[in-house]
């Protein structure tokens, strides 16, 4: 005995009611995808800011020892320890770089850095966290937003304020024009490319990364009173009179509000 034609006739979608599915699904996912990748940058943001907290701490450790001196001079990623013959040989360290310290002074690591395609040359060289942490650069000296399969150079994210030791600053000194340890940018977040540790004169549209969390929100920074700010700072000519890098001389950047 046969169905009746009606019941027959309802075992499938229709290719009308198919296509209007789909087009449910991708107005959903157009919806929630960039709600999603604003909730993951926002995580990385955080844990940015929980980055620096620890090195502030770090810092505050090394400050305690060598009389209020935040972080150790000229011990930075330069030409004459790792670059081979380019700026962005630094970035060629083996993911299996490894380190050694010296018994009697333990100042040193060792790393593994490639030369040529088929070619690895061991280099020896001192940089300022081994100083502070006794390790070459602990996990927190890198930005979760960084791209795990393209690790910065020289394998760190963060850049200190050289400005502090040109002007002999030290924690809970008074500074210059009234300005409060609040305003005064410690550490920052460099450009992926850049390998050193040091902003130095005339270096901040070369090395600070002013947008690392965003175009609307900027980069975070570590103050000098130890608190993480997210803002945005970019460089200007004009002198400003309250410089977050400089102290003020009016020679390096100022700060804009964010949108």
């Amino acid at each position: 005995m046969s169905k009746p034609r009606h019941m027959s006739r309802r075992g499938a979608f229709t290719l009308v009611e198919l296509l209007v599915v789909i087009g449910i699904i991708a107005v959903l996912i157009s919806i929630l995808l960039p709600a999603m990748q604003k909730a993951r940058r926002q995580s990385q943001a955080v844990q940015c800011m929980s980055n620096l907290h620890q090195i502030g701490l770090g810092l505050l450790m090394y400050a305690d020892q060598y009389n209020g001196q935040l972080f150790p001079d000229g011990e930075g990623w330069g030409p004459t320890q790792v670059y081979l013959t380019s700026a962005n040989d630094g970035s060629l360290v083996s993911q299996n770089a490894y380190d050694t310290q010296d018994g009697q002074t333990g100042q040193f690591v060792s790393v593994l850095v490639l030369k040529s395609p088929d070619k690895w040359q061991q280099y020896t060289y001192n940089v300022w966290p081994l100083y502070v942490f006794n390790v070459w650069n602990p996990p927190f000296m890198t930005c979760p937003s960084e791209d795990p399969g393209n690790p910065p150079n020289a394998r760190h994210t963060y850049i200190l304020n050289e400005h502090m030791i040109y002007a002999n600053e030290k924690y809970g000194r008074p500074l210059p024009n009234h300005m409060s340890p609040s305003d005064a940018v410690l550490m920052g977040e460099k450009l992926s490319v850049v390998g050193d540790y040091y902003m130095e004169y005339g270096d901040f549209s070369t090395k600070v990364d002013c947008y690392r969390h965003g175009a609307s929100v900027g980069s975070n920074y570590l103050m000098l009173d130890m608190h993480v700010d997210t803002k945005i700072i970019t460089s200007s000519n004009s002198e400003s009179s309250l410089d977050p890098w400089d102290f003020g001389n009016g020679t390096g950047p100022t700060t804009q509000s964010s949108d």
